[in-house]
């Protein structure tokens, strides 16, 4: 009977079976001796690099190579993506009900509400545990070692396979089924998004009571709180949720949903050094974050695209002195009914105007050397050549 159960469970789930390498090599149709490179010295087959986070510490980022990442692949798209988390997973998953706008919306209309961050998420989940799960879905031991291999490096979970953020899901279905049979007998929201849980009702006493228990669930999984991101919030403070700001626009049930005020400047910033350099290979990831923010604010008001034409618009003017930044933003705009920007000659008429010039020049100048931008301003020194004849007026030049 025992054996009998794990082949139900792999052919009710529609899951390839494997017991051999040979059969995996035909499965994925990759060779045998490939497989079992990938499979025991997955070291040589992932670059490492590391983001420093705000606050000073590093972290680390295992990007598999060409051949690791197809496996990995086939695992998550014939595996892992038939396995269902649970509905308070809103991360790593498709459909209009997951993700970080939905997330927010989840809680958006209750008072107090409960941030918890676990401590070093991906790291933190063990190749026994993905040992675990492949056996519980009926793999011989055999092929449960060889898919664990196949998903983890130096015995954990890497942040940067695509296997990660689906088997982190899984992992957390106990944690997950604890937590809503402990929040709904209690009357609380619950839902997590990656390694961020968020608790949510219009009781602060009752939050602040069953933080202790929460915890203690979240300890019993092998998981670490992160003290210095927990935080509650009250109708006083900004309830901010994966990011997202929530905030009362009057007194009824009227919302709105912010996007990271830090990844809104970025855009910006983005924005002028393609304007001031003319180089706009940049142009398609910043349309990608610009559709982003759009997306979490266009219920608002006064929505994120039409705020960010306006900006762009407003800042032709500091490009109208260069022709070949005029031309490579004309060719090159965000969007098709924004503004031409315009050429203007140059002209000075004082000593203090073309000082106030040549200062604008310079910074500019300064500001590309700094950033390591090539200019692309045909100008190698100020002034090559200004097109105001007045300036042939030696007596102006001198300040007479």
């Amino acid at each position: 009977m025992y054996e009998k159960i794990p082949k139900m469970v792999i052919k009710s789930l529609n899951l390839p079976y494997f017991e051999t390498m040979n059969e995996l090599s035909e499965l994925t149709r990759l060779s045998p001796n490939l497989l079992y490179c990938l499979s025991t010295k997955a070291n040589n087959y992932y670059t490492i690099r590391k983001i420093e986070k705000r606050s000073g510490e590093f972290r680390e980022i295992a990007i598999p190579s060409y051949t690791l990442h197809i496996v990995q692949r086939w695992i998550l798209v014939e595996i892992l993506n038939k396995i269902m988390p649970t509905s308070c997973a809103m991360a790593f998953r498709k459909g209009k009900e997951f993700g970080h706008k939905q997330n927010a919306f989840f809680h958006a209309f209750t008072l107090y509400g409960l941030t918890i961050d676990l401590k070093d998420f991906f790291p933190s989940i063990t190749a026994d545990k993905i040992y675990t799960i492949f056996s519980c879905l009926g793999y011989n031991n055999f092929a449960a070692t060889i898919l664990t291999n196949l998903c983890t490096l130096n015995g954990k979970l890497p942040q940067g396979s695509p296997c990660s953020p689906a088997l982190s899901n899984i992992i957390c279905i106990t944690l997950d089924d604890r937590l809503i049979g402990l929040c709904k007998k209690r009357g609380i929201r619950y839902s997590r998004y990656a390694d961020d849980m968020y608790f949510s009702c219009d009781d602060k006493n009752l939050l602040l009571k069953n933080f202790k228990i929460i915890k203690k669930i979240i300890e019993d999984e092998d998981f670490t709180i992160n003290e210095n991101k927990t935080h509650f919030h009250t109708p006083s403070n900004k309830k901010l949720i994966t990011g997202i700001t929530v905030s009362r626009i009057d007194s009824g049930d009227n919302i709105e949903l912010k996007a990271p005020k830090k990844l809104k400047q970025k855009i910006r910033e983005e924005i002028f050094i393609c304007l001031i350099s003319g180089h706009y290979e940049n142009k398609e990831h910043i349309l990608g974050e610009i559709a982003y923010v759009e997306y979490i604010e266009k219920e608002n008001k006064i929505t994120y695209l039409e705020r960010i034409k306006k900006y762009i618009n407003g800042q032709l003017a500091k490009i109208q002195l260069f022709p070949e930044l005029v031309n490579a933003y004309n060719s090159n705009k965000f969007y098709d009914d924004l503004y031409n920007a315009q050429s203007t000659d140059i002209r000075v008429d004082t000593k203090d105007e073309l000082e106030s010039l040549e200062s604008l020049f310079n910074r500019r100048k300064n500001f590309l050397e700094k950033k390591g931008i090539e200019d692309i301003c045909k100008y190698t020194s100020w002034p090559d050549k200004i097109i105001n004849p007045i300036l042939n007026d030696a007596n102006l030049l001198e300040g007479n």
